[in-house]
């Protein structure tokens, strides 16, 4: 119970869902975790060190309430299911869609780069919609697209091999967290998902304990997806 002993993590969106759960994980397995959001009522109820921020705009705010610490591990999971209807999206709904979703992602990295550990684990959360046209948040979908991408991107770039800092992408499907589960969501899983259901969010945080540890020092610009089979079936 102490793969990340001595480690700091810094889980950005970690107030609730997959954040929250790969928190309690990490925590249980030695780390020292910070998460960061928006609501300090939250962060402050998750009973780990945090930081106050809305990533859409404030990656350098985090960075900065992070100075005096080394990153061991940075999972960029924050983003948020906000796109609207299709023909209902204007230039104002379309920018809070890849600002939440892909520039948090991007300027969260490059800001706290400089905070990195060598040998830093950093694990993007994207989502399996960009792999099929499912009928439903194509704008979202793309913007996760752009996640993977920025994945392959960062852990080729020769200022993160020489640091041997990994970047690695976990995208999930379908997982039961405060803002998706519902029991629409329950059923097309059962329906749709080969394995016939959605994952628990303790599920979905195994994987990123996985990158994070010591076990995946060989993989960096790699891809896995945790949904129960739906789009590799």
């Amino acid at each position: 119970m102490d793969a990340l002993k001595g480690r700091t993590a810094v889980i950005t969106g970690g107030s609730s869902g997959i954040g929250l759960a790969t928190a309690r994980l990490f925590a249980a397995e030695g780390a020292t975790v910070v998460v960061t959001g928006r609501d300090a009522e939250r962060l402050r109820r998750t009973g780990f060190d945090h930081v106050v921020t809305d990533l859409s705009h404030g990656a350098a705010e985090l960075a900065s309430g992070l100075r005096g610490r080394t990153v061991d591990v940075l999972f960029c999971n924050a983003g948020a299911a906000n796109a609207p209807e299709l023909f209902d999206t204007d230039e104002d709904t379309f920018d809070a869609v890849i600002d939440a979703n892909l520039k948090s992602v991007f300027f969260t990295v490059t800001e706290c780069f400089d905070l990195l550990a060598d040998g830093t684990s950093v694990i993007l959360t994207s989502s399996v919609g960009f792999h099929r046209g499912f009928n439903s948040d194509p704008l979202y979908s793309a913007a996760k697209a752009g996640v993977r991408t920025l994945g392959r991107g960062f852990a080729a770039q020769p200022e993160f091999l020489r640091r041997r800092i990994r970047v690695n992408t976990i995208s999930y499907g379908a997982v039961a967290t405060p803002m998706t589960d519902h029991p629409m969501l329950r059923e097309w899983a059962a329906s749709n998902v080969p394995m016939g259901r959605v994952a628990d969010p303790a599920e979905a945080a195994a994987p990123a304990l996985f990158l994070a540890g010591a076990g995946s020092t060989y993989l960096t610009g790699s891809e896995i997806a945790v949904d129960g089979g739906l789009t590799q079936l």
